[in-house]
């Protein structure tokens, strides 16, 4: 079985889209999150919260509740400025901003009592964030669960830079592959073990069956592709 580990789905971006592009991949299911345009306004770096998008969050996050299926489809649960917490049926966390986007606020003691939960219930983040944001949140984890850095870390300042900061050789640090070049891929998998690595596809923005093709074209061995594609991710959110 196939699972894609990174994928964007909501009110605006309907499951049945992303069925049959899992369908034409043979990809069996994975890890849903919400798109960024129904938990704040990025077009705004001076937005921080409004009514409307803490119901769409609420909208969203039911939506994706309702697609769960506890052996092949799991949510992951986008977090914002109100930091509210997330009910038990989500898997993880999806935290994500860019650099020209509103900013999260670090500070508050609503963030710590976040960050705290989250933690003490060893719930995986994914996170998507600027460089430095990223350092700062690693070390605020301090090792206490699992943070997965998507399109191994494309995004967050850049694969060589992560690198050579010494994040991958932490134990609780994964990544996913989607996105990522060949040579990513298989530098993190020699260096910083394929058991900390999951497919992904970053659906709408990479599509599933090229990702994936992508990964089979680099890992022959028939388990580290079976992990990979599938293990990974159920030791990932405990099945």
């Amino acid at each position: 079985m196939i699972l894609d580990s990174h994928v964007h789905c909501g009110n605006s971006l309907r499951f049945d889209i992303i069925k049959a592009e899992w369908d034409e991949a043979n990809i069996r299911g994975g890890v849903l999150f919400s798109p960024v345009e129904e938990i704040y306004n990025r077009y705004d770096s001076q937005f921080y919260d409004s009514d409307f998008y803490k119901s769409s969050r609420d909208n969203v996050h039911n939506y994706l509740t309702a697609l769960i299926d506890n052996n092949t489809t799991f949510a992951f649960y986008f977090v914002w400025n109100d930091f509210k917490l997330p009910d038990k049926n989500f898997k993880g966390i999806k935290w994500h901003r860019h650099s020209s986007e509103p900013v999260y606020d670090y500070g508050s003691k609503k963030c710590e009592a976040f960050i705290e939960h989250i933690c003490n219930n060893k719930l995986p983040v994914i996170i998507e964030e600027e460089f430095l944001n990223t350092i700062k949140f690693i070390k605020r984890i301090n090792s206490r669960t699992i943070i997965i850095i998507p399109h191994l870390g494309f995004l967050n300042g850049g694969y060589e830079r992560l690198k050579a900061e010494g994040i991958f050789q932490e134990e609780n640090i994964w990544a996913d592959t989607a996105l990522a070049d060949t040579w990513e891929i298989e530098d993190f998998a020699d260096n910083f073990g394929a058991d900390k690595l999951m497919f992904g596809s970053d659906f709408p923005f990479g599509k599933p069956l090229f990702e994936l093709q992508k990964v089979m074209k680099i890992f022959k061995n028939k388990k580290i592709f079976n992990d990979i594609t599938y293990n990974n991710l159920m030791r990932l959110i405990g099945i």
